[in-house]
């Protein structure tokens, strides 16, 4: 079920970016990768592989956490 969903969810998600793009097509290449890489994380969750999910599920999680911080980093420092 919750694969499932996480498919809906990358589809709509590409489909909103695909109207962003025919709204302003000066975003074109933006969209494309974002495009690209909506559609390989949707389906990297079809994967009967649950270890490499899950590895690839920490990862994701952590390199969120580390991006949060350097962008906290960057904004306390006033570069941003």
């Amino acid at each position: 079920m919750i694969r499932e969903c996480i498919l809906a969810g990358g589809i709509l998600y590409v489909i909103i970016t695909t109207i962003q793009v025919l709204e302003r097509p000066s975003i074109l290449m933006e969209g494309v990768v974002v495009g690209f890489a909506l559609s390989f994380a949707t389906a990297f969750y079809l994967t009967r592989k649950e270890h490499t999910l899950h590895a690839s599920e920490a990862a994701a999680l952590w390199a969120a956490v580390l991006l949060f911080a350097v962008y906290g980093m960057f904004k306390l420092g006033g570069a941003i």
